[in-house]
């Protein structure tokens, strides 16, 4: 009897406790189908240990290297979990499967072989093969770096090999003003800016100038940086590409007119490459970024801040050559002239040469210069 009281008054306990904590009476376990990782019924359980369940976005909860962590690759299935199987990372219509370079919207089966780049552009494992497409029509002299110092109006080649300058001549124009950004044509015209917003033509064999029409009250874009890249990979049709304090802009150098692309963060110094791509740096936020030549956004972005303090800075200058990115900068104090860095092809920036004893404020480099130094 005592046993058979027990047995009723705990039974008793037990259902009050549960009638309790279960709202309206209903099982607790049901309304749980999110918190409860160990029940197997549900789409919370991550069964393949991957630290995703079905109900985060793993597409395949029963292998652990397919979750939205995961890296694509060319296997035709969707490892990253995002409804695209071999991803399309560059744009050009073909996933990691079949693109040789799906970092770089030049290369893909459907590109053209471009002549004596030493690349691959139509993934075929064959290098400028025949027939190809543009070939190399570039004098020698325009596969250098142009560079204009400040304080003299001298303009130089830059040897990005030996790190070295040699002397052209000096601008004999711009009155007072001081030159400033210049690009650089495969024809061998150097387009250079001053400090009144003035520009003028030079002639990179002589240095000799001539102004041109551009008039800023007409445009209205102000000071900008500028740099011509390639049309496409292998292309010999090339754009002019100007950056001002917040805008990208396209120069037409037939009519003198700026085409808005895109907004930029800050002012920006630019520079193409024969593969067509479009780089700017931002000294005011110390970053490098490869730019999408039609709306200005940001395709690539690298930080620089461990260089040195923006406010430092007293002039810069940028250009491509041989896969590097150049950058040319005076730091602030007497007596200082243009330390050179050299951005390269695994992102890494480092000082080449210091001191150069010239006062570099504008660089440029026509679609001409390698992008392979063999």
């Amino acid at each position: 009897m005592k046993n058979s009281l027990l047995s009723v008054l705990f039974l008793a306990l037990t259902l009050q406790y549960v009638i309790a904590c279960t709202p309206d009476g209903e099982s607790k376990n049901n309304g749980n189908n999110v918190n409860n990782t160990n029940n197997t019924n549900n789409n919370t359980t991550d069964a393949d240990g991957d630290g995703f369940t079905v109900e985060q976005g793993d597409c395949d909860d029963e292998d652990p290297l397919i979750n939205p962590n995961a890296t694509e690759i060319a296997d035709g299935v969707d490892n990253d979990c995002d409804d695209f199987i071999d991803d399309d990372y560059d744009g050009d219509g073909f996933g990691v499967a079949d693109d040789c370079n799906d970092g770089n919207a030049f290369q893909n089966p459907a590109a053209a072989e471009a002549c004596n780049d030493g690349v691959d552009n139509n993934c075929n494992e064959q290098t400028d093969e025949q027939p190809c497409q543009g070939g190399d029509t570039c004098a020698e002299e325009m596969k250098e770096i142009f560079v204009i110092d400040r304080d003299t109006k001298d303009l130089y080649t830059f040897d990005a090999v030996a790190l070295t300058f040699s002397r052209i001549g000096t601008l004999d124009c711009g009155g007072g003003a001081t030159p400033g950004s210049m690009g650089v044509s495969r024809s061998g015209t150097a387009w250079v800016q001053f400090s009144d917003q003035t520009l003028y033509a030079v002639d990179t064999d002589t240095a000799a100038c001539t102004q041109t029409a551009y008039s800023d009250a007409s445009t209205g874009f102000g000071a900008f940086g500028m740099g011509f890249s390639s049309n496409s990979l292998g292309s010999q049709d090339e754009t002019l590409f100007v950056a001002n304090a917040d805008t990208l802009g396209v120069l037409d150098t037939s009519n003198w007119t700026i085409a808005e692309l895109g907004s930029m963060s800050s002012q920006a110094e630019v520079t193409g490459k024969a593969n067509g791509e479009l780089w700017a740096i931002l000294p005011l936020e110390m970053r490098m970024v490869r730019l999408n030549k039609t709306n200005a956004a940001v395709l690539e972005d690298y930080d620089l801040s461990d260089l040195m303090m923006e406010m430092d800075i007293d002039t810069f200058a940028f250009a491509h050559w041989g896969g590097s990115l150049w950058v040319f900068i005076r730091e602030y104090g007497m007596g200082r002239t243009t330390d050179i860095y050299r951005f390269d092809e695994n992102h890494t920036f480092a000082r080449v040469s210091e001191d150069t004893g010239i006062v570099v404020v504008g660089a440029g480099v026509s679609t001409c210069a390698p992008i392979i130094v063999e």
